[in-house]
């Protein structure tokens, strides 16, 4: 299972047993036609996790805009909030996730119970015993 990494920016418990990456260092870098695809697919994707909403670290006047949780596509996991970051500032996401997102035409992928099960075992397991 790859994941791609949480951000420095949005404090989180246990965020030290992930990959960190900074937003703000990201920010700007993903080109624009790939902004909604990319969201869409990151949003669309299966929630391993949701646990409500998160104030943008970006712009706090939003307030508490920013989805948390985890998402996953049964083979990727992810911070729920990087379709939110990706949509509204255009964070670049690892050209290895581009490509898998690209090799399913930007649509999430169907899981089947199973399927989502093993994946939500996979992940409690490795970060989480």
């Amino acid at each position: 299972m790859k994941m791609l990494p949480v951000f420095e920016e949005v404090q989180a418990e246990n965020q030290d047993l992930f990959q960190q990456a900074s937003l703000t260092q990201l920010a700007g870098r993903l080109p624009p036609s790939l902004r909604e695809p990319l969201a869409k697919y990151l949003s669309g994707s299966y929630s391993l996790l949701a646990a409500g909403n998160v104030r943008d670290p970006m712009n706090a006047e939003k307030g508490a805009v920013v989805p948390f949780g985890y998402c996953t596509d049964g083979e990727w996991v992810w911070p729920a909030y990087w379709g939110y970051f990706v949509q509204e500032y255009g964070v670049k996401l690892p050209d290895e996730f581009i490509e898998h997102a690209r090799r399913h035409n930007f649509t999430p992928v169907a899981l089947s119970e199973e399927e989502l099960d093993r994946v939500e075992g996979e992940f409690e397991e490795k970060f989480f015993d």
